[in-house]
């Protein structure tokens, strides 16, 4: 499936930084959303948009049930609940990779992990439920080009957000800048709740990413 991208961007132009982490994520939409992806009438194959001027224009290119393709074009004005505009807000270009009824699977790229806790609450005021299903990054060591890829489907909830929250304060970098009281605080639960999901956090994803 090609890539969907966004037209809006929120750098300078002529700058490039890397992105070297890769997110999946599964977006459910409002029953009262605007967006043309929200109610397809067929198979999305590959979808571009761009904003200009608080107008939403997209292509989407559709195969119908004999596998025909058709490009077909919208405008919608853009509203708080405009996903495109959620991404944007943190310099982030979706690619819609898969749409299932009101469910779309979205792909984009971040620097680093202290983005995405950012990047779920913008999307959350967008969206009906928002859910990370995988994050890619490369190997820390310099010899290794593969990517390493965890499903981060196999957490709750709870646990995602205590990961996030424990990443996003700087609780697993060297030395580290916070500690499990201040998270907890910060979560409204005990010390102890909190290193039990962040334990069954690195259990799981340890498992998915190590387990043949």
């Amino acid at each position: 499936m090609d890539q969907a991208e966004s037209g809006r961007t929120g750098t300078t132009t002529g700058t490039a930084t890397e992105r070297p982490l890769k997110i999946l994520f599964e977006i459910e939409l409002p029953d009262n959303c605007s967006c043309p992806l929200s109610d397809p009438d067929a198979d999305i194959e590959s979808v571009h948009n761009q904003i200009d001027d608080g107008i939403c224009h997209a292509e989407m290119t559709v195969s119908d049930e004999t596998g025909t393709a058709r490009v077909l074009h919208s405008t919608n004005q853009v509203g708080d609940g405009c996903l495109c505009l959620a991404f944007g807000e943190v310099g982030c270009v979706p690619r819609t990779r898969r749409v299932d009824g009101n469910t779309l699977f979205i792909e984009t790229y971040v620097s680093d992990r202290s983005v995405i806790s950012e990047l779920v609450e913008q999307l959350q005021s967008a969206a009906e439920r928002v859910r990370l299903r995988r994050l890619t990054s490369r190997q820390d060591d310099e010899t290794e080009s593969e990517p390493a890829t965890v499903d981060l489907s196999c957490l709750t909830t709870k646990q995602r957000e205590a990961a996030i929250l424990a990443v996003d304060e700087g609780y697993y970098r060297q030395p580290r800048q916070t500690t499990l009281d201040e998270l907890a605080s910060t979560l409204d639960i005990s010390k102890s709740a909190l290193s039990q999901r962040l334990n069954a956090v690195e259990s799981k994803l340890a498992t998915a990413a190590f387990d043949p």
